[in-house]
C-alpha cells in the first residue's frame, strides 16, 4: 500500500464549490512503500489528490507525463510526484527530493490509484457529498 489515510474529515467545509469541496475533504495521508515513509501531512487534501491521480491515468501510459501534484492547499507544485523511471515509476514528494518508493509497474501503480481514490470516494458519499466532482465521477 502506497497511498492511506486517516481522520478523514469535512469539518472545515463551507460550501460547495469545486474549490471548496478540494481544499476542505481531508484526511492525515501517509504515503509509505513498506518501510520508507515518503510524505507525510496531517488534513491534506485527499479528494483534490485523488481527482487528480484519476485525470492524470485517463491518459494512455504512452501519453502520461510525470505527475506532480498542483493543488489549491500548497504553494508549490509537487507535493505528491509520481516519475517515470526505467521499469515503471516512483512516487515522491518535493518536500523529501531524497525519498522515494521503490520502482513500480504500470499495472500495479494504477490499481494503487484505482483504490486510494474508491476509499476517498466512499468516504465523500458516507459524509453525505456528491461524489460527481472527483474526476467527473469516472468508475474506478
Amino acid at each position: 500500500m502506497i497511498f492511506s489515510y486517516s481522520n478523514f474529515t469535512t469539518q472545515d467545509l463551507r460550501g460547495t464549490t469545486v474549490e471548496q469541496l478540494f481544499t476542505n475533504i481531508e484526511a492525515d495521508l501517509r504515503v509509505a512503500d513498506d518501510d520508507v515513509l515518503v510524505y507525510e501531512e496531517v488534513l491534506f487534501p485527499v479528494a483534490e489528490l485523488a481527482s487528480e491521480l484519476l485525470d492524470w491515468i485517463s491518459e494512455t501510459e504512452e501519453e502520461r507525463s510525470d505527475f506532480a501534484l498542483g493543488s489549491m492547499s500548497f504553494s508549490k507544485k509537487g507535493v505528491i510526484t509520481i516519475t517515470r523511471t526505467p521499469g515503471g515509476w516512483r512516487i515522491g514528494s518535493i518536500f523529501s527530493p531524497d525519498v522515494h518508493s521503490a520502482v513500480i509497474d504500470e499495472l500495479s501503480l494504477l490499481r494503487e490509484i484505482r483504490r486510494f481514490a474508491t476509499m476517498v470516494r466512499r468516504d465523500v458519499a458516507a459524509a453525505g457529498i456528491d461524489t460527481t466532482f472527483l474526476s467527473e465521477n469516472r468508475e474506478v
